[in-house]
């Protein structure tokens, strides 16, 4: 049977294949960064009433600076920027050359995983990313 991890994993990824398709749509006419900034106000507005109605902003009133510091970067480079030029992509490109590439992602996860933060690069994982990396070569 499924775990519980690996159906949110599976939603995830659903919600990451239908996001594109509405994505390529609204570029057509928006600029990215325009399409970035409406999207992320309707996130911060739609996360704040849910986080908000669950608990207030108590669940943010322990985060030491190292924390606070970590998810700003983790916003700057992982939302702001990487959106940015996925738009970019998306609005010049095909949703099924330019989806796969930007979700190459687990690649430069897994290896800055390994120099930043210790993580084993075992032999299934390393296999793993060549297959990803040939997954997308046949794709582009």
């Amino acid at each position: 049977t499924m775990n519980e991890s690996a159906l949110w994993a599976l939603l995830a990824a659903l919600c990451y294949g239908i996001a594109p398709i509405f994505e390529k749509i609204g570029l057509q006419q928006a600029q990215p960064l325009a399409a970035v900034f409406v999207r992320a106000l309707i996130t911060t507005l739609f996360t704040g009433i849910l986080l908000f109605a669950r608990s207030g902003w108590l669940p943010l009133a322990n985060w030491t600076s190292k924390t606070w510091l970590a998810i700003i970067a983790s916003g700057i480079i992982g939302v702001l920027l990487a959106q940015v030029f996925y738009f970019a992509a998306l609005r010049s490109g095909d949703v099924g050359r330019v989806a796969p590439i930007a979700g190459s992602y687990p690649l430069f996860a897994c290896l800055l995983a390994a120099i930043c933060l210790g993580e084993k690069l075992s032999p299934g994982r390393v296999f793993g990313s060549v297959l990803v990396f040939l997954g997308i070569l046949l794709l582009s």
